[in-house]
């Protein structure tokens, strides 16, 4: 698969899919969706759902219906209903996956021995790991805690903790070069890694003392740092390139390609903000090249940032790699 887009809603959990998946297939479903607001609005603005008539438990698929799936539902549908049986975990309606949840569980799959080997306790790994919902969310939702035991293989988290030093992998076996991203969104694509031919890691804020003990023969690698063009995610990759370059190796920050998608850096949850006391607020011009330099200095001047996400990976990549 090259790509697949995000549905970006929040009523596309497992369940709703698995029941528009019905309607496709069997056209017709017995689920409980009729309050989710999306099927309220296709119910009520078009004729693509509707209640059988006799029954108003049961959902039939109108005319149209058909094309429809196929555009927007069936490809995100079929790539989540594969990779939860190759993890093992029953694609049922009863898992109350969000599709957050199931490409977070897509990226600990990638990266389930070296996670198995470096395991903290519960709270400590939802919070890393699940960082949209928070330290107590694999608590209290049962479906994911579940599917990330099966996954580890594990019976339970362990009761104490400790540093959280582990990457977070999509691997490729003969990479070409090795991405390291500041966010987990790349590595939720990890289709991204087939078709560039790439390794992606996920190495971000104070989580870069895992730089110190990778192994030589990953250094052999072309390096490129995917991240936030804000003052933290820069300031991220010049510690980065710092301890690399100790250790005899160059990582080159993966710029992206015009037009940029700007964002003020009052937006909203954005915390990093530029330093005006201090001239390139603070940064190394040296570690940048002019182009690099160019692009920074527009952001600090018209207080502005790049979000990691709003990039397309793939562009990135072929624009920087040499």
């Amino acid at each position: 698969m090259k790509s697949l887009k995000k549905l970006h809603s929040k009523d596309f959990t497992w369940p709703v899919l698995k029941a528009l998946n019905d309607l496709y297939e069997k056209k017709k479903t017995t689920a409980k969706i009729q309050q989710v607001d999306y099927i309220r609005y296709l119910m009520a603005q078009t004729e693509l759902i509707a209640q059988k008539k006799g029954n108003s438990n049961i959902l039939v698929a109108g005319d149209g219906y058909k094309e429809y799936y196929e555009a927007n539902f069936q490809s995100a549908y079929q790539y989540y209903y594969n990779f939860l049986n190759q993890a093992g975990i029953r694609p049922d309606g009863g898992k109350n996956f969000t599709e957050e949840d199931i490409r977070t569980l897509m990226v600990i799959y990638e990266s389930r021995n070296e996670l198995r080997g470096n395991l903290t306790n519960i709270e400590d790994f939802s919070g890393k790991v699940f960082d949209y919902a928070g330290s107590k969310y694999l608590k209290f939702r049962n479906s994911v805690r579940n599917a990330v035991l099966k996954i580890l293989e594990i019976d339970e988290f362990p009761q104490t903790s400790k540093d959280l030093q582990y990457r977070l992998v999509v691997d490729y076996p003969t990479p070409k070069a090795i991405i390291l991203c500041e966010n987990k969104s790349f590595l939720k694509q990890p289709w991204n890694a087939k078709e560039l031919e790439v390794k992606l890691w996920h190495v971000g804020g104070n989580n870069i003392a895992i730089l110190d003990n990778i192994d030589e023969m990953e250094l052999v690698y072309p390096m490129y740092y995917s991240c936030d063009w804000d003052f933290h995610g820069l300031e991220i990759f010049q510690r980065i390139k710092s301890k690399l370059k100790n250790r005899g190796t160059e990582i080159q920050i993966l710029t992206p390609p015009s037009p940029h998608q700007y964002l003020p850096s009052d937006s909203f949850m954005q915390n990093s903000r530029w330093n005006y006391k201090v001239p390139f607020s603070g940064l190394d011009k040296e570690v940048f090249s002019s182009k690099e330099r160019e692009i920074i200095t527009k952001l600090i001047k018209e207080d502005l940032w790049i979000e990691e996400e709003t990039n397309v990976l793939k562009d990135m990549f072929y624009y920087n790699f040499k």
